[in-house]
């Protein structure tokens, strides 16, 4: 049995209107969900290096995902108001 990461994708704050849409997530360029402004995004997967990016081409954020531990991400806006994503922290 493999124990898996899981990470959680906050969607942006409910005030940034630039997000009314479904934000699409990305996991090592293979699209796994979106997510909506003040909702989540939970996924489980293997452990170790992983590339995560807010839409098809937003800026990669690397992550590394321990067996059984959470990390968890945030949508923000840039200055240019396009998505991008923030670590937040490991649980």
């Amino acid at each position: 049995m493999t124990i898996v990461g899981t990470l959680i994708v906050e969607g942006p704050p409910r005030s940034l209107l630039a997000f009314a849409h479904a934000v699409p997530i990305l996991v090592d360029g293979v699209v796994k969900g979106q997510v909506k402004a003040g909702r989540q995004l939970a996924l489980a997967l293997p452990p170790g290096a992983h590339s995560v990016q807010a839409q098809q081409h937003g800026t990669p954020l690397p992550v590394r995902l321990g067996p059984g531990l959470v990390t968890r991400v945030r949508v923000e806006r840039d200055g240019a108001g396009k998505a991008h994503l923030v670590e937040v922290d490991h649980l």
